[in-house]
C-alpha cells in the first residue's frame, strides 16, 4: 500500500527541514508548498495580499495533483505545508479514492517561541518575497493567526509533536515511529 506522509503545523516548527531530513532517511520524493509557491511567485508573479492567497491555493492545488499522480504508479510520497481546513478535505477525498495509508505529523510549539523563530526568520534571514506579504510581526495576529489554525482536522493517523527546540529532528522514538509506519506493509 501507498504511504503518505504529511507534515503539517505552525509556523516556524522546522516542517521543511524535517521533511527534508524524512525525504533523505526514506528516499522518498518530498514537496513543499513554500518551494512551489515561490515558483509560481517568481514566475506569475503577484502585487498584492490577494493575489499572494491565490498563488498559496495553486501551490496546494499543484500539491494534490502531485498526490493523485504519484498514486498511480504505487511511489509514497511526503507533503510540506500548513494545510488549511479545505485543503485537508481535498487531501482526505484523494486518500480515499487511491488508497494511501498515511501518517499526519502535526508539528506544535509554545507560541511565545515560535513567534521569536518567525521573527528572526523574517528579518534576518533571505525569505522569499511570497512570504512576506502578511506579517505577524504582532505578537496577538501571530497568536490568533496559529490558533485558528489549530482547529483543522487532521488527515488518518497522525503524531503530534513538539517543536519548542529542534531536538524532535533526531529522536530516536519519533523516528522509530515514523520508521514502523514507512516499512509497514499492508
Amino acid at each position: 500500500m501507498r504511504k503518505l506522509l504529511l507534515i503539517t503545523g505552525d509556523l516556524a516548527t522546522g516542517k521543511s527541514t524535517f521533511a527534508n531530513i524524512l525525504s533523505m532517511r526514506y528516499s522518498e520524493n518530498v514537496f513543499y508548498k513554500d518551494t512551489i509557491k515561490e515558483i509560481l511567485g517568481d514566475t506569475i508573479g503577484f502585487s498584492n495580499r490577494e493575489e499572494n492567497l491565490r498563488l498559496s491555493k495553486a501551490a496546494v492545488e499543484l500539491m494534490l495533483l502531485i498526490c493523485s499522480e504519484f498514486s498511480n504508479h504505487d511511489k509514497n510520497l511526503i507533503l510540506e505545508a500548513n494545510f488549511h481546513q479545505i485543503e485537508l478535505e481535498k487531501l482526505q477525498k484523494i486518500v480515499y479514492e487511491k488508497d494511501y495509508q498515511v501518517l499526519t505529523l502535526v508539528l506544535r510549539g509554545d507560541l511565545h517561541i515560535l513567534h521569536k523563530r518567525y521573527l528572526n526568520r523574517i528579518y534576518c534571514e533571505n525569505r522569499h518575497s511570497v512570504h512576506l506579504s502578511m506579517l505577524l510581526d504582532d505578537f496577538d495576529a501571530f497568536r490568533d493567526y496559529i490558533e485558528t489554525a489549530r482547529k483543522e482536522d487532521i488527515v488518518g493517523d497522525y503524531i503530534k509533536i513538539n517543536a519548542d527546540d529542534f531536538s524532535y529532528q533526531k529522536d530516536p522514538l519519533l523516528l522509530s515511529k515514523i520508521d514502523a509506519f514507512m516499512k509497514e506493509r499492508k
